[in-house]
């Protein structure tokens, strides 16, 4: 049997990048004799100049669309953008589709550059590919459309997921949330959040690491963190703490300014990677904790990597973090700053329990989010839609 050749529509594909959803999930898939080519990739999460349309890449050079939502324009401005935005997002989802001459297109669906809109097209227009859309986030679009004070419901719009052939979620609080948007159940697959397993070195873990990512202020707690922070300071105990998120443009003044208010600035340190996890996998050596009290903002990729580095988590019930984590996870009431700190306090003051969760949530992550075991069920799912000679294999 021939190998399987399929087409990711992706954000972001850089080479050599472990920490990137694209590029090691086809290097894995490409193990199980899986063709991936990059059909699209437009991403301003690194870039010096989010607002150069110069900067916008495509590594494959077969579409090179820029993306209206990332320029800024006036509100008044924007009310006139309204329709060629959509009218763009429709001409670069059905360039997905006719630049198809492989059996399976994944689409992978982020806020932004590839979010809900161009989807609309891509699942509109007749191709004869099967069609598998990965969601990592939710557009708010999704739900309701703003035009000044009016807000239009556009849940409905949602049923246009029931046209693909499959629908990847990465948790199941995420499959509940687009059945209730009217997707099909049986369209729904769970199929996490992959990580990669590096050598574990002989660092002093001595500070805690929380993840900021883009907007660090929404849905991720952190304004629960810092109560809690400085709940422990006036305890008298005072941890380093390491906040990594994407880059400077991204979250950090926001973040910067409740970092002061709250009074523990001298604490944190603000580290800033582009998807390299060399740098960042050290950080999370040198750490004895992630903090993750998200509440609504998708964190398999920051939990994964925790537990690929021995790191306990303490987290929420949320976003499907007890999936991930298990009985290994330390967890904490929704929006509760002093059980955050007691919890804390509880694992900085017990050396042998961290050690004890964190050796439990790297076998986890090992035996069930590496990228290998990741690629081997999106195989075996790509292998059903595509059915023939492939569904026997």
């Amino acid at each position: 049997m021939a190998d399987m050749e399929i087409s990711l529509v992706s954000c972001w594909y850089k080479e050599k990048s472990c920490g990137n959803f694209a590029y090691n999930l086809s290097r894995a898939l490409d193990k199980l004799g899986v063709k991936v080519s990059i059909l699209s990739a437009n991403c301003l999460c690194h870039r010096d100049d989010p607002f150069n349309p110069e900067l916008f890449f495509s590594p494959c050079q077969k579409i090179k669309f820029a993306d209206f939502y990332w320029k800024p324009f006036s509100n008044t401005a924007n009310y006139f953008r309204i329709v060629p935005q959509l009218a763009g997002d429709a001409v670069k989802g059905r360039r997905y589709v006719n630049r198809n001459n492989v059996p399976l297109l994944n689409y992978q669906q982020t806020q932004g550059s590839f979010g809900f809109l161009p989807l609309l097209s891509f699942l509109s227009f007749p191709t004869e590919a099967k069609r598998v859309v990965t969601i990592h986030e939710i557009d708010s679009i999704q739900k309701q459309f703003k035009l000044k004070n009016i807000k239009l419901r556009t849940a409905g719009l949602n049923k246009i997921y029931n046209k693909a052939d499959a629908v990847i979620v990465q948790n199941s609080a995420m499959k509940a949330s687009m059945e209730k948007l009217g997707v099909h159940s049986e369209k729904i697959h769970i199929i996490p959040h992959g990580t990669y397993i590096p050598y574990l070195n002989s660092y002093d873990r001595d500070q805690i690491i929380f993840c900021g990512g883009h907007k660090i202020a929404k849905g991720k707690g952190f304004d629960i963190f810092l109560q809690a922070l400085s709940i422990l300071k006036s305890q008298g105990v005072v941890p380093k703490v390491v906040i990594y998120g994407l880059n400077l443009q991204y979250g950090q003044e926001e973040g910067k300014a409740l970092v002061s208010k709250s009074g523990v600035g001298e604490q944190v340190k603000w580290f800033n990677y582009n998807f390299d996890e060399g740098p960042l996998f050290e950080e999370f050596q040198k750490s004895m904790l992630m903090i993750t009290p998200y509440t609504s903002s998708e964190a398999g990729a920051q939990v994964t990597a925790a537990m690929a580095n021995a790191v306990p988590v303490i987290a929420t019930r949320n976003v499907g973090l007890p999936e991930y984590l298990g009985e290994a996870g330390v967890y904490i009431r929704k929006n509760g700053p002093e059980d955050l700190a007691q919890k804390m306090k509880q694992l900085m003051n017990n050396a042998d329990l961290r050690v004890t969760l964190g050796s439990e949530l790297r076998k986890r992550a090992l035996e069930q989010y590496s990228w290998d075991v990741i690629a081997r069920k999106t195989f075996g799912l790509f292998k059903e839609i595509i059915g023939g000679d492939y569904a026997n294999d």
